[in-house]
C-alpha cells in the first residue's frame, strides 16, 4: 500500500516526489554512462575526470528533466499516487534501459543509436535485420526486470520520504544549486576549450548521447578575442546544396553486343575469409578470375558498402542521393541499353533504402526473400536466380544482383555440416565485450560464409550450365568486413572503425576476355563501375564526371580513400587514417591506434575535400 496524504496536498507532494525521482534517475544515468568511457579512447587525467563528472551531472540532469516531463504532466492532471508512482517507475525504467542499450551499441560500434539505426529498427525490417538468439532475449528481459525492481524500490522510498514529514527545502535547494554550478561550469569550460582548440576537453562530450555543449566562437570574435578557425575538414562535414551527379551527361555509344553482368555480394565478408576450407566453391572458380587482393569497400557498413560499389562516389552523398532518389549512372546505362534487371537481395531491399536509391528507377523490383531466417532468405534468392535464368528473355542482356546475408547474422541451417569446430551458438551481442575465447564465435562466422559459398557454387554452376560464361561478367565481392577484436581494442563486428578488418573485402572478376591472375595493388569499390563503364560500355567520358575511382587495372592513384560510416567519415591512406568527427580529427595507424603529433598531409586533405564536394551543385558552379 502507498502512504496517503490529504487530497489537497497530494499534487504538491507528488511534485516533490517527482523531483526526488529525477535525482535518482540522474544518479543512475551517470552510473550507467560510465560504461561509455570503458571503451572510449580519450584522455583521463585528474582534471579531465573532474570535468567529466561535472559534464555527466549537467548533461543527464537536463536530459532526464526533459525525458521525465511526461510524468510531471500526469501528476498535474491525475494527482493520485497509485497512478503516478507506477507510471513514473515504468517510464524511468524505459529511459535507463534505453541508455543501457545505447552503451552496448557504443561498446560494439563506437557510435550511439542514431537515425540510421532507428530507421533499421522501425523501417519495417527490424526482425530481418537484427537476428538474435533466444538467450539474448532472456538476458534482456532479466535486465529489464532488474532495472524495474531497482527503480520501483527507489520510487517507493522517495514517496515514503516525501510523506514522512514537511518539505525539506534546504536539502532540495542545495541539490539544485550543485546541479546549477555543474551546468555553468561544464558549459563555461567547454566554451573556453572550443575556442582555444583544447581537444582533450572537447572530445569528452563526443561520448555522450544527445550531446550538446555550448560554444561561443562567433560572440568571442565579436569582442576581438582570438579563437581557433574551424578545421577545414570538419567544416566539410556539412553537405553542399543540390546534387550534381554526374557532373555532365554521359554519352556512351550503344554497341550491338554487350555482356551480361552479374554482381554476387556477400554481407560482412572480410578480405581473408576465403580459400579452399572457407569458400571451396569460390576458390575453385577463382583461377578463372582476376583477383584483387588489396581491395577495400567504400565504408564499414552495408549501406555505404553497397552504395560505393554502385555509385562509385563516397557514402557522404548518401542522404542527398536518397532525398533526390537519384539512381546511379551504372543502372541508368543498363536501362538505356535495355538490360533485363533482376535484383535478388536476401534481406529486405528497403532497409537500407536501396529501393529508393540504387534501384529507384527499376520497376517492379523484388523487395524481399521468403523465409524466417537469413539462411532461408539466401536459399530463396538462389532458387529465384535459378528460375530467372530459366525463364529470362534470351534476346536481351541481363544484369543480376545477388546479395547474400547469412554471415551478417552468423546464420546457417540447423543441421548444416560445419567444417569449423567448435561451432559457437548464435551470437549474443551482450556477451562480446571482454570475451576471452572468441574461437567458437569466429568459427560460426566462417561456417556461415561456408554455407553461403555452397549457394554461390550453385549459382555459378547454373550460370555455366546455361552457357552464360561465354558472354558474362561476374563480380564477386563483399559489402564490408567483420572484426573479431583483431586490434585488441574491443571492436567486434563492423560499423565502428576504418581498419582493414572492417573495410577490406574480397574482389574477383570474371570476364571472357580477361586474363586470370592476381593483382596486389590497392583498389576499392569506387573503381568497379568506372572499369565496367569504360571497358565494356565504351564510355570515354572522364571517370571523374561520375566517380572518384579509376580503372581497376591501373596501379597507383589511390593514396586517399574517402570512406564513411553512419556518423563520421575517414581519409584512409595506406599507412595512416584520419577520422573526422564533430570535435575535430583523430589520426590513427592501420591498426586503429591513435597517433600523437602526426599531421595529415595537406594533399590528402585537399583530395578528400574535393571528392566530398565534387558532386554538389555549388562545387560544379565554382568549377565552371
Amino acid at each position: 500500500m502507498y502512504p496517503t496524504l490529504p487530497s489537497l496536498n497530494t499534487r504538491r507532494q507528488l511534485i516533490r516526489w517527482w523531483g526526488w525521482l529525477l535525482l535518482c534517475t540522474v544518479v543512475l544515468a551517470c552510473i550507467i554512462a560510465a560504461r561509455y568511457f570503458a571503451v572510449a579512447n580519450i584522455e583521463s587525467s585528474p582534471s579531465l575526470l573532474l570535468f567529466r563528472s561535472v559534464m555527466l551531472i549537467s548533461h543527464f540532469a537536463l536530459l532526464s528533466s526533459l525525458l521525465l516531463s511526461p510524468v510531471l504532466i500526469v501528476i498535474v492532471l491525475i494527482p493520485r499516487a497509485k497512478v503516478a508512482l507506477p507510471i513514473g517507475a515504468g517510464w524511468v525504467t524505459l529511459i535507463l534501459c534505453g541508455l543501457l542499450v545505447d552503451t552496448q551499441v557504443f561498446h560494439l560500434y563506437r557510435f550511439h543509436i542514431n537515425a540510421g539505426v532507428l530507421n533499421l529498427l522501425f523501417g519495417g525490417a527490424a526482425l530481418e535485420t537484427f537476428v538474435f538468439p533466444p538467450g539474448m532475449y532472456v538476458q534482456a528481459g532479466a535486465l529489464l526486470l532488474g532495472v524495474l525492481a531497482v527503480v520501483s524500490v527507489l520510487a517507493w522510498l522517495a514517496w515514503r520520504y516525501v510523506c514522512s514529514g514537511p518539505s525539506r527545502r534546504s536539502t532540495a535547494g542545495w541539490i539544485v544549486a550543485a546541479v546549477s554550478i555543474c551546468t555553468v561550469t561544464f558549459h563555461g569550460v567547454h566554451v573556453w576549450a572550443d575556442a582555444v582548440a583544447n581537444d582533450a576537453i572537447v572530445e569528452q562530450t563526443e561520448v555522450l548521447p544527445f550531446r550538446y555543449a555550448a560554444t561561443a566562437k562567433r560572440m568571442l570574435r565579436r569582442f576581438g578575442i582570438e579563437v581557433r578557425p574551424r578545421q577545414e575538414l570538419n567544416a566539410a562535414r556539412d553537405d553542399g546544396e543540390g546534387l550534381a551527379y554526374p557532373l555532365k551527361p554521359l554519352e556512351c555509344p550503344i554497341q550491338s553486343s554487350v555482356p551480361n553482368i552479374i554482381f554476387i555480394m556477400v554481407d560482412s565478408w572480410r578480405f581473408d575469409a576465403v580459400g579452399s576450407e572457407v569458400t571451396p566453391n569460390v576458390n575453385a572458380f577463382a583461377p578463372r578470375t582476376m583477383r584483387f587482393q588489396n581491395h577495400y569497400s567504400g565504408g564499414n557498413a552495408t549501406r555505404i558498402g553497397v552504395f560505393s560499389l554502385f555509385y562509385s562516389i563516397p557514402g557522404t552523398y548518401w542522404h542527398r542521393i536518397l532525398a533526390e532518389q537519384q539512381p546511379p549512372v551504372f543502372i541508368q546505362e543498363l536501362q538505356r541499353r535495355d538490360y533485363e534487371i533482376e535484383v535478388l537481395r536476401s534481406a529486405p531491399l528497403y532497409s537500407p533504402e536501396f529501393d529508393r536509391t540504387i534501384f529507384a528507377a527499376v520497376p517492379n523490383v523484388r523487395m524481399r526473400s521468403d523465409g524466417q531466417r537469413p539462411f532461408q532468405w539466401d536459399r530463396d534468392l538462389t532458387t529465384d536466380f535459378k528460375q530467372f535464368l530459366e525463364e529470362r528473355n534470351g534476346d536481351k542482356p541481363f544484369f543480376a544482383f545477388l546479395f547474400y546475408d547469412s554471415p551478417h547474422s552468423f546464420d546457417m541451417p540447423p543441421n548444416y555440416d560445419t567444417p569449423f569446430k567448435p561451432n559457437g551458438p548464435r551470437v549474443n551481442y551482450l556477451d562480446l565485450h571482454g570475451l576471452k575465447d572468441a574461437r567458437p564465435f569466429i568459427n560460426r562466422y566462417l561456417n556461415s560464409v561456408h554455407y553461403v559459398d555452397s549457394l554461390i557454387g550453385e549459382a555459378l554452376r547454373d550460370i555455366e550450365k546455361h552457357g552464360l560464361l561465354e558472354n558474362s561478367i561476374v563480380v564477386i565481392t563483399g559489402d564490408h568486413g567483420q572484426e573479431f577484436n583483431d586490434t585488441k581494442q574491443e571492436y567486434w563486428g563492423h560499423g565502428s572503425n576504418f581498419a582493414r578488418y572492417q573495410t577490406g573485402v574480397p574482389l574477383m572478376i570474371y570476364a571472357p576476355d580477361l586474363d586470370p591472375g592476381v593483382r596486389t595493388h590497392r583498389t576499392s569499390h569506387f573503381d568497379v563501375v568506372p572499369t565496367l563503364m569504360q571497358k565494356y560500355f565504351g564510355c570515354d567520358a572522364p571517370m571523374r564526371n561520375y566517380s572518384v575511382g579509376t580503372s581497376l587495372f591501373v596501379e597507383g592513384g589511390r593514396e586517399v580513400l574517402l570512406m564513411s560510416e553512419y556518423a563520421d567519415f575517414a581519409i584512409v591512406q595506406p599507412n595512416l587514417m584520419a577520422v573526422v568527427r564533430e570535435h575535430g580529427m583523430d589520426i590513427l595507424n592501420p591498426q586503429n591506434v591513435e597517433l600523437q603529433d602526426v599531421d595529415l598531409p595537406p594533399q590528402a586533405i585537399a583530395t578528400a575535400l574535393e571528392q566530398k564536394r565534387r558532386f554538389y551543385g555549388t562545387a560544379k558552379r565554382e568549377g565552371e
